[in-house]
């Protein structure tokens, strides 16, 4: 025997479920609720104490392409690298392009700091180690020098912590 729930009574059971779930909803897409991802045109960051973000830049791995934490670092009182991952185009082919590098950081304490992102084409930055890069040292004089589009370049985020 089936038992059915009068229409007031199932309003009443369903309907603070669905708000939840509307309003958690609603949060989750406006970044309310876990980490905030930033692009390369939103360089003005907030964050609360505790607060976890992640940077997305364009990145395209397969043809040597690459993004460092460059010097200065951030003030360690106030963010810490929480890790990085590479996203594919989502292509397998060969020379695919787009992808993104992210960028984790975690805001620590109170202040403020700038995060400055280095971006590598090919050959255009020296590794020394321990994930980090500087530009390479300019061409002799004299010489032709490298077309803009594979010279580095520094992309900066301005981070307050509160």
């Amino acid at each position: 025997m089936r038992t059915q729930l009068p229409n007031a009574a199932l309003r009443r059971a369903v309907t603070p479920a669905l708000t939840a779930l509307t309003t958690l909803t609603a949060l989750t897409g406006c970044g309310l609720i876990g980490p905030s991802t930033y692009d390369t045109d939103e360089t003005a960051i907030e964050a609360d104490s505790g607060e976890e973000f992640t940077l997305s830049v364009p990145s395209n791995a397969s043809l040597g392409e690459r993004w460092y934490v460059a010097e200065p670092k951030p003030a360690a009182r106030v963010l810490r690298a929480a890790g990085e991952d590479q996203e594919g185009s989502g292509s397998e082919a060969d020379g695919a392009g787009g992808g993104s590098q992210l960028f984790r950081f975690k805001a620590v304490g109170r202040g403020s700091t700038t995060i400055r992102l280095i971006h590598c084409p090919v050959h255009a930055c020296i590794d020394q180690g321990d994930d980090s890069a500087t530009a390479s040292p300019p061409p002799p004089a004299g010489s032709t020098a490298a077309p803009a589009s594979s010279r580095p370049t520094y992309h900066t985020y301005s981070v307050t912590v509160k």
